[in-house]
């Protein structure tokens, strides 16, 4: 019986050392790149890199605008850019479609205007 008790504990203690470990990488979720300050004229816009190949953006405006971000395989620097939207739309700028190695510079990303 104390081996389950003890068995029981130290499951527990583990499913609640990882939930620790892994609440962090959830939080993280809104933008890395927060410390880029969008422009003024991207109303209520958010940033999102969590995955470091891809850059989004949303910004609440009725003209249009793209994410751009600037990609590295760590010898050279290549610009993605995402598809042109508006109205709350999330734009998404890939690194990856220069190649799976491609990761954004941090730091880099923003809202273009069209």
């Amino acid at each position: 019986m104390r081996i389950r008790s003890a068995l029981g504990v130290g499951l527990g203690g583990a499913v609640l050392a990882l939930g620790a470990v892994a609440a962090p990488a959830q939080a993280v979720g809104a933008a890395p790149q927060g410390a880029l300050a969008l422009p003024s004229w991207c109303t209520n816009g958010e940033a999102w890199d969590v995955d470091g190949r891809t850059y989004g953006v949303r910004c609440d405006v009725t003209f249009a605008y793209y994410a751009k971000v600037t990609c590295t395989n760590g010898k050279s620097t290549k610009i993605a850019r995402g598809v042109q939207t508006n109205d709350n739309r999330w734009s998404y700028a890939y690194c990856t479609s220069h190649g799976s190695n491609w990761r954004v510079v941090p730091g880099t990303g923003g809202p273009v205007r069209a």
